[in-house]
């Protein structure tokens, strides 16, 4: 060891205060404190934006995206954004309080209901893509979509909707799918399957785009 030097590390090739390499780690150190306590920053967000619905524009005066709401919260997000429709993303579920709730909270108001099943977890078809994409031309507006916590499954239909009506760049309507809103599609989440059936519908429209 060279007199007065400080030696980190008993490797091939030690490191010595005051290298290159050892400000590199140093740097990444720092890096991934300032990182991690970002995520941690982001994620008290996201919990506090669940807690008060996760209700979000996703074309202002048109299309609206929830969390799911309770009765009360439901027909006060229908009534400020005068609400004509919800697409439910959960699925019919008969007997589920939060389903009957939200089937006589649309009566109550005239809201058309519709009901559409996916899994956060399951690659979304495009036969099942092209439902959706129906329902969301269809559909009376403005309308809500929502799931269980308006993340996942909500933000790849308001991708959709983004993508194929507004006719947004995919990377632009795949903003919906978005750790803003809670989307975590990341570290081997499940979720990611709402990322992959997004960019296969994205594949699927460039395809039939090249065949004309």
């Amino acid at each position: 060891m060279f007199p007065g030097a400080s030696w980190i590390g008993q490797g091939a090739f030690p490191m010595r205060r005051g290298s290159l390499a050892f400000a590199g780690m140093r740097f990444v150190r720092q890096g991934a404190v300032i990182g991690l306590m970002m995520i941690g920053a982001l994620s008290s967000l996201v919990l506090v934006e669940r807690s008060l619905g996760n209700v979000h524009a996703v074309v202002e005066n048109t299309v609206y995206r929830s969390a799911q709401l309770d009765k009360e919260a439901l027909a006060q997000i229908a009534q400020r954004h005068q609400i004509k429709s919800i697409l439910n993303l959960r699925g019919a579920n008969p007997g589920s309080v939060w389903y009957e709730d939200e089937i006589a909270a649309a009566a109550a108001l005239g809201v058309r209901h519709y009901d559409y099943g996916l899994s956060a977890k399951r690659t979304v078809s495009l036969a099942e893509a092209s439902d959706l994409m129906k329902i969301l031309r269809d559909a009376p507006k403005p309308l809500l979509i929502h799931c269980r916590a308006g993340a996942d499954r909500t933000g790849f239909v308001s991708a959709l909707y983004r993508l194929e009506i507004e006719g947004d760049p995919p990377v632009v309507a795949d903003r919906q799918l978005s750790l803003l809103y809670g989307h975590f599609p990341y570290l081997g989440s499940r979720t990611r399957a709402m990322d992959d059936s997004f960019w296969n519908v994205v594949a699927s429209l460039r395809e039939q785009s090249s065949r004309q």
